[in-house]
């Protein structure tokens, strides 16, 4: 029946006619070659890796050659082995015919997670069979991935081990057009002394390792250098590695190309440059900030471009692709339309110096970022100065803020639709699931063919991993895939096995959690204010189900503690604590307003130091939560930052460079929070010592505010000591743990009944409120009924809540109402007592 089921679901194929839908076959857009390459030795060595040798014999891959499209691939049990035959155009076509069979068929899955824990391999030792030929070919030629971000944010510190499973994951879910950005600063380093640059000018201009990706556009400079040595020669070796890999399975890598983002001894060398200085990006001052930018339109742009290509492709070799971003967050000079034609079209054609098949490819960030510059005409100058056949646009953050359309499909230029979701890696539950499942194929039919790939590009990765899955599969479907259909064979093959409690759990996912685009704001991770905080609009009382349902499947055994289940229940039970957090907050900021109001009154003070304990309390706790799985450790990462240190006499200071890096980026970003928090991570270590630190000393101020009975603020000499004590954590050298410390079942268990078991002690009034303003606390994000009870037991004010979450200090002004119900704390004040005996109800 699973099979019938299943062959249903795909029998609607995607492209089995072999057409594209996209523009692929346009004369005037880009036709990509693949790398020449064995797919079916690519497919063999996934195959090893992957799911180990004891399964190789199982698997059998043959080239497709009459697919009908340049991405095909079919599935055929072999009558006479009883294994799998796997055919495709090629590598990454059979690799995602292959994850086809282990998703739908074997209960298997291959996501993101240290030390392996994001794999569910579930291959059992006979394959099931399938009763017809599954074909399918894919809606767009391009699935692409990463944005310039993402290298910087999340894979900063990856070694080949760890850049080997994304390249096998890449494969698994279809990419073919990915960003190949690392080793690039051992060609700069070359580029610039072959100018005239010295070292020293050179590193002068570097950023650290942990903000390349910034340096890169132009954005900032020489923050956190100096850029050594030892980094640029480890690097450039896992490029190469990196590359040869990628290409084996027929990957086109897209190599970064020359923007005319320059260091400022440029000068020196050409006086007469035609340059510009950035007005300064993101509160940097000029010291870090105001880069230098070569003019397009100035010939020496021409004459440096081509010096660089011809060694960048000399070192690397090359795909004929190129990204590139000159106005990355920065303003063009003029807004001149010829100019800014010129300028685009200087960009590509030092490109083409050097490669004559060179395509362009461009971020479109730049026209979401600042959409009062890039007007219509604008944008139109600027994309006119390369053909269609020379450039594709990503389309940045199609899921939220497309841009395709506002500039008619890109005045005709070929473009890909990607989803961003994800900011600076902060932790969240989100992502529209719906949207995702149907857009991508609604805008194919409605671009005008001008949409010829989907892709990835978010800031960092590692995260809700629904989301990345439904968007690589999107691409495989002609029509929207039955999103409940598909959601319970993602709850099956990621714990593997289909199973009562996480299907239920995953249904409430998908109905309650992954409906909103945008992630919640949520000030945990913050520098303190006293103020409420924290904006979205996440179904709190959703995440606490489905955080109980996922303890129920661990408690009764029915889905093993693997590794991927472990993260799941360490991520809603986060997910569950960081939201009644932000109600806590609340609780407190309108304590400590009222306090300021009412003549410093100490009721309302002592509940604002209460509800600061109990916030650090619930961090602590969490801290413990987040030490109970891989994935959420502040340890992992330094010490994958550690491991990019040489071994000669300059290793020191490239230790302390390292550590440094690894802990500005998710923190302070800058010398002095420049961009505070942007990066934050939900992370032991970084939760009990970095956050709980700050918290603590908010809550001290208010202590002594309050003991003095003076104003409740936090002033600017406290906001500099918060400063201070940053500056200190990310200098500190002190390791944290790289191994979980706690048992992420106890964790789990304690944790649940101590922050979703409320303590019973309410009764409760049918068909009473207290509609009096004056009456509110808050109003919770909550609306589970025992976690109500621990926020009103919390607050020493409070006498009872209402179903819809708020919370009230008095029942003056109560009345009858039908469409609401009132529990009462217990035991109830003589003054309570005496309102409801007035309207005829008895405790």
């Amino acid at each position: 029946l699973l099979l019938v089921v299943l062959l249903g679901v795909v029998g609607g194929g995607c492209g089995v006619d072999g057409k594209f839908v996209g523009g692929v076959g346009r004369d005037d857009f880009p036709r990509l070659k693949a790398p020449v390459h064995d797919p079916v030795s690519a497919m063999e060595g996934l195959v090893s890796r992957v799911l180990g040798n004891q399964h190789s014999s199982k698997f059998t891959f043959e080239v497709l050659t009459s697919g009908g499209s340049d991405d095909t691939y079919e599935l055929e049990t072999n009558s006479t082995t009883g294994g799998l035959i796997v055919r495709g155009t090629n590598a990454v076509s059979m690799a995602t015919g292959l994850y086809w069979f282990m998703r739908n068929i074997c209960n298997s899955q291959v996501t993101w997670g240290v030390n392996d824990s994001g794999r569910m391999i579930n291959i059992p030792d006979t394959l099931p069979t399938l009763p017809s030929i599954i074909k399918q070919s894919c809606q767009v030629k391009y699935r692409y991935y990463m944005n310039v971000c993402t290298v910087s944010y999340s894979m900063a510190w990856w070694n080949w081990t760890r850049w080997e499973k994304e390249i096998d994951w890449m494969a698994l879910h279809g990419v073919n057009l990915p960003l190949s950005f690392a080793g690039q600063e051992y060609v700069w380093f070359n580029f610039f002394q072959s100018i005239g640059l010295t070292e020293e000018e050179i590193n002068d201009y570097f950023s650290g390792p942990a903000f390349l990706a910034w340096q890169r556009m132009g954005n900032i400079m020489k923050w956190a250098g100096p850029l050594d040595e030892d980094w640029r020669l480890m690097q450039r070796e896992l490029q190469l590695q990196i590359l040869k890999r990628s290409r084996e399975f027929g990957m086109i890598n897209a190599l970064p190309g020359f923007s005319g983002h320059l260091p400022s001894a440029i000068t020196r060398i050409f006086p007469t440059a035609n340059v510009t200085h950035s007005k300064g990006w993101a509160n940097f001052n000029t010291t870090y900030s105001s880069d230098l930018l070569l003019e397009p339109t100035d010939p020496l742009f021409q004459t440096l471009g081509k010096k660089f290509y011809t060694m960048l492709i000399d070192e690397f070799g090359t795909d004929h692709v190129y990204q590139s971003d000159t106005y990355n967050e920065m303003t063009p000079s003029s807004t001149d339309l010829s100019f800014l034609s010129q300028s685009n079209k200087a960009v590509y054609d030092a490109m083409a110096s050097v490669d004559p098949d060179a395509v362009y490819l461009m971020q479109g960030w730049l026209f979401v970022n600042d959409p009062s510059f890039w007007t219509q005409d604008r944008v139109k100058a600027y994309l006119s100065g390369v053909s269609n056949e020379q450039m594709i646009i990503l389309d940045l953050w199609t899921e939220d803020r497309p841009v395709w359309n506002k500039f008619d499909n890109y005045f005709g230029k070929p473009w890909i639709w990607n989803m961003l979701h994800t900011f600076g890696g902060r932790r969240g539950l989100y992502g529209n699931l719906t949207h995702i499942a149907t857009q991508p194929l609604i805008d194919l039919t409605t671009s005008n063919n001008t949409m010829i790939g989907t892709g990835l590009t978010p800031e960092a990765i590692e995260n809700n991993p629904i989301m990345y899955e439904m968007m690589l599969d999107v691409a495989w479907h002609d029509t929207a895939p039955d999103l409940e259909s598909w959601v319970s064979t993602y709850a099956a093959s990621r714990y593997g096995v289909n199973e009562t409690f996480t299907q239920a759990a995953w249904s409430i996912m998908r109905e309650n959690v992954y409906i909103q685009s945008n992630i919640d704001t949520l000030p945990i991770q913050q520098t303190p204010t006293l103020d409420s905080g924290g904006i979205g609009s996440a179904n709190a009382s959703a995440e606490v189900d489905v955080w109980r349902l996922l303890a129920s499947a661990l408690k009764t055994q029915s889905v093993p503690l693997s590794g991927t289940f472990a993260y799941d229940l360490v991520d809603i039970g986060r997910q569950v604590m960081v939201n009644l957090w932000q109600d806590f907050r609340m609780m407190m900021a309108f304590h400590a307003d009222q306090y300021n109001k009412n003549d410093m009154d100490a009721t309302h003070g002592n509940a604002t130091v209460t509800l600061l304990g109990k916030m650090l309390e619930l961090m602590q706790d969490l801290d413990t939560l987040l030490g109970s799985d891989y994935n959420y450790l502040l340890g992992v990462w330094l010490d994958m930052a550690s491991q990019w240190v040489g071994v000669g006499p300059s290793a020191a200071d490239e230790s302390l460079n390292r550590n440094f890096n690894a802990r500005n980026q998710i923190t302070l970003w800058g010398p002095d929070g420049e961009i505070n928090d942007y990066a934050a991570k939900h992370w032991n270590g970084l939760m009990g010592d970095y956050y709980v630190g700050r918290w603590g000393l908010a809550l001290n101020e208010v202590q002594q505010q309050v003991k003095a009975k003076e104003p409740i603020e936090l002033s600017p000499a406290f906001m500099a000591a918060v400063l201070t004590f940053e500056k200190n954590w990310n200098t500190a050298t002190n390791s944290y743990p790289s191994a979980p410390v706690y048992d992420v079942s106890e964790r789990s268990f304690t944790l649940l009944a101590k922050y979703t078991a409320g303590p019973g002690n309410y009764t409760v009034v049918p068909n009473l409120d207290v509609p009096a303003v004056s009456a509110n606390i808050i109003e919770s994000w909550t609306r589970d009924i025992s976690q109500m009870e621990i926020l009103c037991n919390t607050d020493p004010t409070c006498v009872g809540f209402n179903q819809n979450g708020w919370m009230k200090n008095t029942l003056e002004g109560s009345s009858k109402s039908t469409d609401s119900t009132f529990y009462v704390k217990l035991p109830a004040s003589l003054e309570t007592l005496q309102v409801l005996r007035g309207m005829g109800v008895s405790l």
